[in-house]
């Protein structure tokens, strides 16, 4: 069976791939992708706020992963026929799928190499997020949302009343005093005498999601660094699984994974694997027959 390899020297080396953002993730992107891949990170500075903002004041409205696509493909029309490496980030923040009141933060990385011809995205879903929005009526509300939201080192946005108000909306807030003038300036427009008040989810005003890009970077410039075994094309990795892991007890198949596909983003040429934590039985807890 064929299996992946690692080239001593990273297909990348030396090579300046186009990072398409305007919120300065090469912080948290740049270093993995110089210690794993021997590749440098250049900003491409557009307004991606066009595709939408955190804010409300422009609607997504497309996927997020469509949008990460986008921004990479304005960096590939805009520069010209010289850049061949094309990257860009996109990140969601809500309730988590799974666990219920938990919010979650699901960042996307999505790379272009036009040299080679392929695309290559990769996901993460992290509970790592401080990510909070609500309405406060106190000044002494306002100051125990931001400290539970780890602020100043993390930014908030203030508007009256709530998120939909067309009034004006304060945004990058990381001192006392800017947050105090936003407050009041956000009662005064509000009917309510309420202020709306939300974590700035932009990178450069949230170094936890600034964390969580920089994981999902790691991840994406490992994968990069290991070539498919028929192409040496580089982006050789997990492109799927396969249900069925066996019950312990009895044997019958579960609905658990029971091993992992790796394969080539160019070719056609795939591996099976077991699965990443070496589990190759299934507790009879998750068993139809042993547990129906």
């Amino acid at each position: 069976m064929a299996k992946p390899h690692l080239k001593h020297a990273s297909v990348y080396t030396g090579s300046c791939i186009i990072l398409t953002t305007k919120h300065a993730k090469s912080i948290a992107i740049g270093p993995p992708f110089w210690s794993r891949l021997n590749a440098s990170i250049l900003e491409y500075v557009v307004d991606t706020d066009q595709l939408g903002t955190f804010s409300g004041e422009i609607d997504r409205e497309d996927t997020a992963l469509a949008c990460a696509r986008r921004k990479c493909e304005w960096a590939l029309e805009k520069l010209g026929d010289k850049v061949d490496y094309a990257l860009a980030s996109e990140g969601s923040f809500g309730a988590h799928p799974f666990l219920p009141y938990l919010p979650c933060d699901e960042e996307i990385l999505y790379f272009i190499d036009r040299k080679r011809g392929f695309h290559l995205h990769l996901s993460q879903l992290s509970e790592h997020t401080n990510y909070q929005t609500g309405q406060v009526q106190s000044w002494e509300a306002l100051l125990a949302f931001a400290k539970a939201c780890h602020f100043p080192s993390h930014g908030l946005i203030v508007r009256p009343t709530d998120r939909a108000t067309k009034g004006p909306v304060f945004k990058g807030i990381q001192t006392e005093t800017a947050l105090e003038a936003a407050y009041e300036a956000s009662r005064h427009y509000s009917a309510k005498g309420t202020v709306w008040v939300e974590t700035d989810m932009r990178a450069q005003f949230n170094p936890t999601r600034m964390q969580v890009i920089g994981e999902l970077a790691t991840q994406l410039a490992d994968r990069l660094s290991c070539v498919c075994p028929a192409c040496d094309t580089p982006g050789w990795g997990k492109v799927g699984s396969e249900k069925g892991l066996p019950c312990r007890q009895c044997g019958h198949k579960t609905e658990l994974t029971n091993y992992e596909i790796d394969g080539c983003v160019l070719c056609a040429c795939r591996a099976i694997r077991g699965r990443s934590d070496g589990l190759t039985q299934a507790d009879p807890g998750y068993c139809p027959v042993c547990n129906p």
